[in-house]
């Protein structure tokens, strides 16, 4: 077993590799959305979203279970492997069935062809198992190492966008067999380097004590998912396809504020299941929220008025994404916020306040989006998700200070001290 590496250098490890998504994504988008403009992006936006959905929540909450059954549980983990990958196997082809049939009825995806359709099962059976590759590494605070397959996968997907690009062979339907290779990649490189082989198991009973458990996280996740991008979906259905294309853009430039607790959560979540003395494991969250929001504030105020900038980058059509891309960034604060919070609760075993706190957030934002798409358009939807994501890091600070007994001075008081003591943790 490789050394586990410290929380420093996996928090650094996970902030080099979204800045180089950050950059070279920024530059494969604005290649993508000048040759397709808005209908194709808008086109290829939903594709991508519906397959992400259903590859992220397959498993029903099983990929939720895994760090917990190996680290809390302590659960043989070549069993634990080889019946969760079994599952995972049955699911996919499941999942696959159902969507043919669902296809050769024009039930579903009807606006797309079967190369769709095939191109769809691949991403939702990788990402099934890269999720769950993904879940063995960061149990053992191994993140750089996954991190290096998963930058090379990205580099691989991102100079064929690039390639396809300078032989005038990028359209629609080759910028979605890019992202479908990706994630292929992903979890071939992950899953040959977990350090386990595979042979099919069941086991029905540690199957059941793990839904107990992973159940709960995979009906948040479903919320926070939604909470998300119920958004894209409603502006499809009310509005239509191009409205979405100039929307996703926006989406995809706020969520950028996202690199910071996507760098942060895989060391956070692997630092707290190894951290077994409580003051530490608190004051490892109570730095780690503080660094959060300052940060994601002053990049807030910085991106506001970078966002001016748009037309220049993706082109004039795509103007309308200015304000709703200065809402949503205002959002992603506290959202931030809150996708560190949840952390500590998986970890804790209370996964059910995420519970609580998506599903209320994710109800207030269709119930708004509801209200204000037809009065504003993707400006309405931008204000929607804006307030919905104050409530949910709201509610996450509220939980901390009254349930958790963590004071309003620990979690938002920042000092030198606690840079110190942060960037010092092993």
């Amino acid at each position: 077993m490789i050394p586990r590496k410290g929380y420093k250098a996996n928090i650094t490890s996970n902030l080099v590799n979204q800045i180089l998504h950050l950059i070279i994504g920024a530059a494969t988008s604005i290649i993508a959305s000048r040759v397709l403009g808005p209908q194709g992006m808008g086109y290829v936006a939903y594709a991508i979203l519906i397959f992400t959905i259903l590859g992220n929540f397959g498993h029903f909450g099983l990929n939720n279970a895994v760090i917990y059954f190996k680290k809390r549980k302590k659960i043989n983990p070549t069993h634990l492997y080889n019946v969760n990958v079994t599952l995972l196997i049955l699911f996919a082809v499941a999942i696959s069935s159902v969507l043919l049939v669902l296809r050769s009825n024009r039930w579903f995806l009807s606006d797309y062809n079967y190369l769709y359709i095939l191109g769809g099962i691949i991403y939702i059976f990788s990402n099934l198992l890269f999720t769950h590759y993904r879940s063995w590494f960061v149990a053992d605070e191994l993140i750089r190492e996954s991190n290096r397959f998963i930058i090379t996968a990205f580099f691989i997907k991102s100079a064929i966008i690039i390639l396809l690009w300078l032989t005038r062979t990028l359209n629609p339907l080759t910028y979605f067999y890019a992202s479908v290779l990706g994630m292929l990649i992903n979890a071939i490189f992950l899953g040959t380097h977990t350090g386990e082989g595979f042979r099919p198991e069941i086991d029905l009973a540690l199957l059941k004590a793990e839904y107990s458990y992973g159940g709960i996280i995979f009906l948040a996740a479903c919320c926070d998912y939604l909470h998300l991008r119920v958004d894209q979906l409603m502006i499809k259905q009310m509005l239509g396809t191009s409205f979405l294309g100039v929307y996703s853009i926006a989406v995809t430039l706020a969520e950028l504020m996202f690199l910071l607790p996507a760098s942060i959560n895989t060391a956070l979540l692997g630092k707290l299941y190894n951290t077994d003395e409580k003051q530490k494991f608190r004051q490892v969250m109570a730095q780690t929220y503080k660094l959060t929001f300052w940060i994601c504030c002053l990049l807030a105020l910085i991106g506001i008025p970078l966002c001016l900038l748009i037309p220049f980058f993706y082109g004039k059509a795509f103007a309308g994404a200015i304000v709703s891309t200065q809402i949503l960034l205002i959002g992603t604060i506290f959202s931030s916020c809150a996708q560190v919070s949840m952390q500590y609760f998986f970890s804790t075993g209370k996964p059910q306040i995420h519970l609580l706190t998506t599903s209320c957030s994710l109800l207030i934002n269709i119930a708004l989006n509801l209200w204000l798409i037809p009065l504003k358009g993707i400006t309405g939807a931008a204000i929607a998700s804006c307030i919905s994501y104050f409530i949910y890091g709201l509610f996450y600070l509220i939980v901390f200070i009254k349930k958790e007994e963590f004071s309003l001075h620990e979690l938002l008081s920042i000092s030198l001290s606690d840079l110190k003591l942060l960037w010092s943790s092993k």
